[in-house]
């Protein structure tokens, strides 16, 4: 994105349209040559207020006021819009990162490609060698038609940004953020931009709770109209009622606490080290009375809000006592005209590639005027030399020139030139057929570069799916229950024969898994499986999507003498509560104990199965019968049992363990948002 002059930075809030004009000054500081605060009529959210007509007025009324034909303009889009997702890319040349993002996009992003806008964005640590990746989208539909307000107004955005990676853009250049991580909150009127920053990266997620939550508590509390509950909102804390109206909002509060505490919680369990500083708030909501201390209290963290902007200082032209009163509500635009002067950390940009492209054309328009005007002029000297041309050829059209037998003999012909005793016409021809020669030859070598391309593919596949085995691994490993006490701390050999002697064998809280299997499917809902499993758990995915999964098959085996009741309320569980986690890329879905019954062991050649009791029931899988074989313990081992029969580790017979067969899906997506009814 080339850097304009002056840049205007347009956030079109559901409150008021907020503008701001800057242009570079020295030492990578900015001037705000000037800036605009016109406020909506009514809410765009309510529901008697008519949007297009008030996004309308507004944009009229800025035009009328403020003269932008010579400056760019970065336009903003709501973040609740935009679908943020960020992960770790492979050490890999910096020129296979497009790639590899595109097939991340793909996966990542729950849309079709071709209905979304995207961009993507790389973060790296200073003297860290991971590489981040941060993936913006947006609905095309949505920037559609949030742009056609500005193209009915004449307006050519140059660039189309996210309200939350503005306020990145603004921090980062204002030196809001500290050196450990920075906690911004952008409180708007229907939802919280929450961005967790540092320097050198972030992390983003919408909360959907902001001004007109508080509103709608006063309005539903004292039994008024919006507007009026508004007003009463901003006058609390002059109220002879500030106590009644501050209870009112007290869960809203509560509320908008406990989804901070929750993103933060997230953030800090898959980034251990993170250390948060402060939390800087932005957003015309922060001017409720009270919500600046709450915060502070129950995050228990430094709460700070901006008095002003460091590194852009107002000109002559800008009334400082209006823009220090709507401050906060500058944030985005701010971040927006930071980024199209081309100072900002963020440069991804979700202006659709067609409007992008009639910009460009548009100004280049006078160009391609002149340009056709000389080649009409020039097209009249070519027809004049074609016809002395055409009757030289003529004259030399049967002399024919030597054809080239190898690349080297072309290459001669194009460098040397064809042989001077030839006439025009044939030495034009030899420079011909030395070309086509050279042509093929480029052609055929190519196409050996096809297989080395496919094998990069496959290497990339390979590299995402890799992370993708180790992480649901990772899933059945801690679904494995831990026995309590000595048994589960022991780590030798040693110590577990020391922690066994109190724990009687058919007592013990353990899990062995034998074998576990992987089998990848393009498509679960089209998998059959066997009639043996009828009936099937209950499936939390859509019958009609087609959705990529893993087939796992594990074998297992417990001492404990409850057997398929063991298994099924600890083990089975613990899959599907650990693998329905959010944000991890899959899920578990169903998973089916298949078969089961005792250890065969060289003593017992058949065993009872548990597919013949009772141990479907609930969610698929029910309580069993219990054990009601004789205690075994290392005391009572017989001398003569075969070494393939004895536990590997006690030395006890495993011939009263139970073993069990357990399939299990594992779809290749996100875990759904479940709606609370």
């Amino acid at each position: 994105m080339a850097t304009a002059q002056t840049v205007w930075g347009i956030d079109l809030g559901r409150c008021a349209l907020k503008a701001i004009k800057l242009r570079i000054a020295d030492n990578d500081k900015a001037e705000i040559v000037a800036h605009d605060y016109i406020e909506h009529a009514k809410i765009l959210s309510q529901p008697d207020a008519d949007r297009h007509e008030l996004i309308s007025s507004a944009l009229e009324e800025f035009l009328s006021r403020n003269d932008i034909s010579k400056d760019a303009v970065v336009v903003g889009v709501p973040g609740q819009h935009t679908l943020a997702r960020f992960t770790k890319l492979p050490p890999v040349a910096p020129k296979r990162i497009p790639d590899i993002v595109r097939y991340e996009a793909d996966q990542q992003i729950p849309f079709d490609m071709d209905e979304v806008i995207w961009d993507y964005q790389t973060f790296q640590q200073e003297g860290m060698p991971d590489l981040e990746v941060g993936i913006f989208a947006m609905k095309r539909e949505l920037i559609r038609e949030h742009l056609l307000h500005f193209e009915q107004a004449s307006i050519e955005p140059i660039a189309v940004q996210s309200g939350p990676l503005a306020v990145y853009n603004a921090a980062h250049f204002d030196g809001m953020l500290g050196k450990e991580t920075t906690i911004l909150l952008d409180i708007g009127a229907e939802n919280t931009d929450l961005i967790i920053a540092t320097p050198d990266t972030f992390w983003t997620r919408t909360v959907p709770i902001g001004g007109n939550n508080f509103t709608d508590a006063l309005a539903k509390s004292f039994k008024l109209t919006f507007p009026k509950a508004e007003n009463l909102k901003h006058s609390a804390d002059t109220s002879k009622y500030a106590r009644q109206i501050f209870q009112a909002m007290r869960p809203i509060f509560a509320d908008l606490v406990q989804e901070l505490q929750r993103s933060i919680g997230f953030y800090s369990s898959t980034h251990r080290d993170t250390r948060v500083e402060k939390v800087v708030c932005v957003g015309n909501a922060f001017k409720l009375p009270g919500l600046q201390k709450y915060l502070q209290q129950n995050l228990g963290l430094p709460v700070e809000r901006p008095e002003s902007f460091k590194k852009a200082a107002l000109s002559g032209g800008a009334v400082e006592a209006e823009f220090k009163e709507q401050l906060l509500s500058f944030a985005v635009a701010y971040g927006l005209a930071v980024q199209g002067l081309d100072l900002g950390k963020v440069v991804s940009n979700l202006l659709p590639t067609e409007i992008a492209k009639q910009l460009v054309w548009r100004k280049k328009r006078p160009t391609f005027a002149a340009a056709a005007a000389c080649l009409l002029l020039a097209g009249g000297v070519i027809w004049f030399r074609q016809s002395a041309d055409m009757r030289a050829l003529a004259a030399g059209a049967a002399d024919q020139p030597p054809v080239p037998r190898n690349p080297e003999e072309a290459w001669s012909v194009i460098d040397n030139g064809p042989s001077p005793s030839l006439s025009e016409r044939a030495q034009a021809q030899a420079i011909l057929d030395s070309g086509n020669l050279l042509k093929r030859e480029l052609s055929r070598l190519g196409g050996q570069g096809q297989n080395e391309r496919a094998e990069t593919e496959m290497l990339i596949d390979l590299l995402r799916n890799k992370t993708l085995i180790t992480r649901i691994l990772h899933v059945v490993h801690e679904s494995v229950p831990v026995p309590e006490g000595p048994l589960g701390q022991a780590e030798t050999q040693a110590e577990v024969l020391e922690a066994i002697a109190s724990v009687p064998r058919r007592e013990r809280s353990q899990v062995f898994i034998d074998r576990l299997h992987m089998q990848f499917e393009s498509n679960v809902n089209e998998y059959v499986w066997p009639d043996s499993l009828v009936p099937v758990p209950e499936s939390i995915n859509d019958p009609e999507a087609e959705l990529p999964a893993v087939k796992i098959e594990m074998t297992c085996r417990t001492p404990n003498q409850d057997g398929p009741k063991f298994i099924s309320e600890t083990f089975m569980d613990a899959l599907r509560n650990n693998g329905q986690r959010p944000e991890k890329g899959f899920y578990v879905d169903r998973v089916y104990l298949i078969d089961g019954g005792r250890v065969e062991t060289k003593g017992r050649e058949t065993r009872s199965s548990v597919r013949d009791s009772s141990v479907r029931g609930g969610r698929g899988f029910g309580p069993t019968g219990t054990d009601t074989g004789s205690p075994t313990s290392p005391e009572l081992v017989a001398q003569d049992v075969p070494p393939e029969d004895l536990d590997p580790v006690t030395n006890e017979p495993i011939a009263d363990d139970w073993q069990f067969e357990i399939w299990m899906e594992v779809i290749l997506e996100d875990y759904p948002e479940v709606e609370e009814e």
